[in-house]
């Protein structure tokens, strides 16, 4: 079996999992890949969820295999015939651990980048395709680091803390040129999600760390961060909560809801309105991270100034 970390929990599987930390662990996910497809049947979408409980899960992924997650304790996977492998390792290091988060009793999960400034964690969110990945790659080539991108675990502590994922973020190679990073370290995940990767596992912290604050990304012509009044920072909250959708059966929506009012006690929400530009997406990351160290609430000072000249020229 091979031996891996991730969101605070132990996980042991019969295949390679190489998005996930690899660590001599306890068992508190075993993943099983049968040996021979009986039982399978073609779904007639990408994804088809056949079972969804607050214990039991079954999602049919075409040409990948049938993912049977119990009690957040156990992934089956009845694989297709001539199945893709590395889409298989895709699925079962994304969407088999948050449904298994789920079901082991997390009832907050935000589908958000999170990363770590001054040992405080800070989560970009918004729709997909809104620039959260991108967001985060910006800080990382600022010297901050990974914490989790696509799930991120949130605990209602005092302080809220956050369960960091596996050091892998996505970044496609315009970011990664645009920031500086080496071309030559991006991972190509799969020819069928285009997407690239970059992996760090320096400095990566498998601790708790505590949550500092949120920022919805919102397109526009400015660069403003503004604080998100309660009743819509709510909704910004289940809005971007992992799988709000195809999940809702798997989870405890009054604790969910009780969970969304209670984090805003201490971490407050704000929307980052900024431009969809490439080669400003530096000084936006420079601008969250004066926002970090300043303080809170809303936030305009002399770096909007010189983001605004700088919107001017490349306009």
């Amino acid at each position: 079996m091979y031996k891996y970390w991730a969101y605070g929990l132990g996980i042991h599987s019969n295949i390679v999992l190489p998005e996930l930390l690899e660590a001599d662990t306890d068992c508190d996910i075993t993943v099983t890949v049968k040996n021979s497809s009986l039982g399978y049947v073609e779904p007639l979408q990408a994804r088809e969820y056949l079972l969804v409980s607050p214990q039991e899960t079954i999602v049919a992924m075409k040409g990948v295999g049938i993912f049977h997650i119990i009690n957040g304790k156990e992934v089956i996977v009845t694989p297709a015939p001539n199945a893709d492998q590395r889409l298989m390792q895709l699925c079962l290091s994304g969407s088999a651990m948050g449904i298994s988060l789920y079901q082991q009793g997390f009832s907050l999960l935000l589908h958000a980048s999170a990363v770590a400034v001054d040992d405080q964690v800070i989560c970009f969110l918004g729709y997909s395709g809104a620039g959260k990945s991108s967001a985060a790659a910006a800080m990382l080539a600022r010297g901050h680091k990974i914490v989790s991108d696509d799930i991120v675990p949130v605990i209602l502590d005092s302080p809220v803390k956050v369960l960091p994922g596996y050091p892998q973020m996505k970044m496609s190679p315009e970011v990664a040129t645009t920031c500086g990073y080496d071309l030559a370290s991006l991972i190509y995940l799969h020819p069928l999600l285009g997407e690239y990767a970059y992996r760090c596992e320096e400095d990566f912290h498998c601790k708790l760390q505590r949550l500092h604050s949120l920022y919805v990304l919102v397109d526009s012509d400015d660069l403003v961060i503004e604080e998100v009044q309660r009743q819509a920072a709510i909704l910004e909250l289940i809005t971007n909560s992992y799988g709000i959708r195809s999940l809702q059966e798997a989870i405890n929506r009054e604790q969910h809801l009780t969970q969304c009012v209670e984090i805003l006690k201490s971490v407050p929400i704000y929307r980052l309105q900024r431009p969809r530009s490439l080669p400003l997406l530096s000084e936006v990351a420079r601008y969250v991270e004066d926002h970090v160290r300043c303080g809170m609430g809303s936030f305009q000072h002399k770096g909007a100034r010189r983001f605004h000249e700088g919107f001017e020229k490349v306009i």
